[in-house]
């Protein structure tokens, strides 16, 4: 009697890789690492170093960050349960680098064996390719964000778009709305600086959209005022 597949109680079962796969092919895949625990704030992957594994988020988020020589660091996307990080390389090596910013579980893929396996099913080329465009996306849209948006529109933009993103991946609850990032990886996000954040969070609370609590969790208290304070579009 086959033994029941990790993928069963998995949102990401329906999500990007996993999608087109039938058991058989989704044990073959579970097979190519297995499954891995990190702490928060524990590193996943290091830009430059060689590509082993790359990771099918279970459980948790992790942020997706490149540094500059001088220390600062920009988040390049937050990824929930369902979404892949550590595949994109530059020479062999992961092009960026990985952090747990809540105890995370996920699927560990060896990258040549993967990309092995990949080579041999249509539909699952077809599903990586999707995915990578869809995070590819989803970094354009960031771009834009920084680039157009001023500061409190960024900050009502990214409380919007995360709550959404938590509450699909049921990492948080809607109300209140856990963030599991600081200020400061806030302002690393929407490169701004921590002053700016918290002035510009300042300024929804002001006009009642949000409302703090002690814990540091966020009350949405005007959804519709949130998204157009944030420029989001359906």
């Amino acid at each position: 009697m086959l033994s029941v597949l990790p993928c069963d109680t998995c949102i990401g079962r329906t999500l990007n890789l996993c999608r087109p796969l039938d058991d058989s092919r989704l044990r073959h895949l579970l097979s190519l690492g297995g499954v891995r625990h990190w702490k928060k704030n524990d590193t996943l992957f290091r830009a430059g170093d060689p590509i082993g594994s790359f990771f099918k988020i279970r459980k948790g988020v992790v942020a997706v960050f490149h540094t500059l020589d001088d220390g600062r660091r920009q988040i390049m996307a937050l990824r929930a349960p369902g979404d892949c990080v550590g595949y994109l390389d530059k020479n062999g090596s992961y092009a960026f680098e990985g952090v747990a910013l809540t105890d995370v579980e996920a699927c560990a893929f060896d990258r040549r064996k993967f990309d092995a396996f990949v080579a041999q099913h249509s539909d699952l080329a077809a599903a990586l390719a999707e995915a990578l465009s869809s995070a590819l996306k989803q970094v354009g849209f960031l771009t834009l964000v920084l680039g157009r948006l001023r500061s409190t529109e960024r900050v009502a933009h990214f409380l919007a778009e995360i709550s959404a993103l938590y509450t699909e991946r049921h990492v948080s609850l809607a109300q209140p709305l856990t963030l599991h990032m600081g200020r400061q990886e806030i302002a690393d996000y929407l490169g701004l600086t921590i002053e700016t954040v918290s002035r510009s969070i300042g300024k929804l609370k002001s006009r009642n959209i949000i409302a703090l609590i002690e814990s540091g969790e966020v009350v949405i208290l005007d959804f519709d005022k949130l998204r157009q304070a944030g420029k989001v579009t359906a």
